[in-house]
């Protein structure tokens, strides 16, 4: 029986007044938790997010793989709370190369913003929590900045052209499945930032992190876990699933909440 944690943080922002809590899921790609993924759900639901963010590769990218786990998963998220999803490289190939995936996909692209999902290909979308406005947006990759065989840069300026400038005005999340690139996204400006991909480094070494990632980097940077700058927060998570190479050792899979809170000397002024 498949087994995930479910791992807690907390982040601080001058932008929040009221606090929120957020699930952040990735890398699931078609895997299930029980029947219908009841065990996963029923963690989702003990919860209770204000926002459930999906941060790319809920599918499975190979040919003739089902779409029916991932999008039962967000008609049972909906029910929880909104969810706000940005896409993966396997969300990418399906819909870049219909010859070999087939066109499925794009019909479960349809489906799933008909029953309310946001689905966030370089946009954003605001919602109101708690009476406070918050800017989501989800990042779509040109599919090159994934390939092994090469290693593009990603830089702020090219970040802005694909997603525009970062909310000042307001809480700003930003979903960016491959951690890769992390350093530019704390500098294009998110407050809270998601990302999965690299599975946690699939096997995990102590004092070492994570060790290889999927697209075959040594001890990848940004594997896992929290990364801060100048009060940015960049959370990476270790994801639910797995695909082709089925490891995990001393990395399990990964639920992600974060309670979004304002600064301490703010919350402790309005208790006065």
């Amino acid at each position: 029986m498949k087994k995930f944690v479910t791992t807690k943080y907390q982040i601080e922002s001058e932008k929040i007044h009221t606090p929120f809590t957020v699930v952040m899921v990735s890398d699931l790609h078609n895997v299930v938790f029980g029947e219908n993924n009841r065990r996963l759900m029923e963690e989702i639901r003990r919860i209770k997010p204000d926002l459930l963010t999906v941060a790319g590769d809920l599918v499975l990218g190979k040919p003739d793989a089902s779409l029916r786990e991932p999008e039962e998963f967000l008609r049972e998220g909906l029910k929880i709370a909104p969810v706000f999803y940005a896409p993966g490289n396997h969300e990418q190939r399906m819909k870049l190369f219909p010859e070999i995936y087939g066109r499925d996909y794009l019909g479960y692209e349809k489906r799933i913003q008909r029953m309310g999902i946001k689905l966030l290909e370089n946009r954003t979308e605001r919602i109101r929590i708690k009476d406070q406005d918050i800017a989501v947006t989800g990042l779509e990759l040109p599919y090159e900045y994934y390939l092994k065989r090469k290693q593009k840069k990603l830089e702020k300026r090219e970040l802005t052209r694909f997603l525009g400038k970062s909310r000042k005005d307001c809480f700003q999340i930003l979903l960016a499945h491959t951690p890769k690139y992390g350093p530019d996204y704390l500098e294009w400006g998110g407050d809270l930032i998601f990302s999965g991909h690299y599975h946690g480094g699939m096997v995990r070494l102590p004092f070492l992190g994570g060790v290889i990632s999927p697209d075959w980097r040594f001890f990848p940077g940004f594997c896992r876990g929290k990364f801060s700058r100048e009060g940015r927060h960049l959370i990476v998570g270790a994801g639910l699933g797995e695909h082709t190479i089925p490891l995990r050792i001393f990395n399990p899979r990964e639920l992600v909440v974060v309670s979004c809170l304002p600064p301490k000397d703010q919350k402790k002024g309005t208790t006065k």
